[in-house]
């Protein structure tokens, strides 16, 4: 696991660089258009992350992970809705469309004016991000419970070895 990348996508500055590399646009580009389209929607509507995970008394880590077969499947759902979407734009419409998916692409456009080409690669990104820090997220906790798990282990290696080696004592002080 790479902590390092974990920690900078969770900046400003790599989470605007992760989208530019997916959507294969400039930072400052990216920058721009996700201002000017906010909100994206990027967590399902009905979770608040930080504040969900202070409240169960976890850290964001830990709850991003178990969130994240929820978060596939969610970003699974959208992901099929955007390509339907992208499908019309080429003039192959060949599914029902979802209107709010419509809009959304259609509102962003219009007020970064950008193509909806361009919106449906950048709400890809940010799919694709979602999944990354997820992943990481993850692996961060498994690393994390094996070295708690490591450390718990070692202690309880001391505290025998320290209990054998008093017993060792007691015996050779014995008569």
């Amino acid at each position: 696991m790479d902590e390092t990348e974990l920690s900078e996508l969770l900046t400003a500055s790599g989470f605007f660089r992760f989208l530019a590399q997916q959507a294969r646009l400039d930072s400052d580009e990216i920058k721009r258009i996700y201002m000017l389209g906010r909100p994206w929607g990027l967590w399902p509507p009905d979770l608040d992350i930080s504040h969900e995970a202070a409240e169960i008394g976890v850290d964001v880590f830990t709850y991003l992970a178990a969130l994240q077969p929820l978060l596939d499947m969610d970003a699974k759902e959208k992901e099929a809705q955007l390509t339907a979407y992208e499908a019309t734009l080429t003039g192959g419409e060949t599914t029902p469309l979802i209107p709010a998916v419509r809009a959304r692409v259609e509102r962003i456009a219009a007020s970064s004016k950008e193509d909806e080409a361009t919106i449906c690669r950048i709400f890809h990104a940010l799919y694709a991000y979602r999944q990354r820090v997820g992943r990481l997220s993850i692996q961060k906790v498994g690393a994390s419970s094996r070295h708690k798990m490591e450390q718990d282990q070692a202690a309880a290696a001391a505290k025998l070895q320290r209990a054998l080696a008093a017993e060792l004592e007691q015996r050779k002080n014995l008569p």
